[in-house]
C-alpha cells in the first residue's frame, strides 16, 4: 500500500486542473472555429489548422487529466 503525502497530492490536483483547462480551451476553440466557419467570416484555409490545434490541446489536456505524479528515486527515511 502506498502512502500519499501532501506535496504529491497538491501536484496531482494542479496537474488535473491544468488538464481541465486545456480540455476547456480546446473545446472552446473547436466551438468558436465551427461558429466562425459556419458564418463564413473565417478564411477557409485556416479552418483545418485551427481544428488541428484545438484537437492537440484537447489531447494534451486529457493526458494531463489522467496523469499521476509519482516521485522517483529512493524512498525517504
Amino acid at each position: 500500500m502506498s502512502s500519499i503525502n501532501a506535496p504529491d497530492s497538491r501536484v496531482n490536483v494542479l496537474l488535473r486542473l491544468v488538464g481541465i483547462m486545456f480540455l476547456a480551451l480546446g473545446a472552446a476553440m473547436t466551438y468558436l472555429t465551427y461558429q466562425e466557419a459556419a458564418a463564413a467570416t473565417l478564411v477557409p484555409a485556416l479552418v483545418p489548422v485551427l481544428y488541428l490545434l484545438s484537437t492537440m490541446l484537447m489531447v494534451a489536456g486529457f493526458a494531463a487529466f489522467i496523469a499521476r505524479y509519482r516521485e522517483s528515486g529512493a524512498p525517504k527515511a
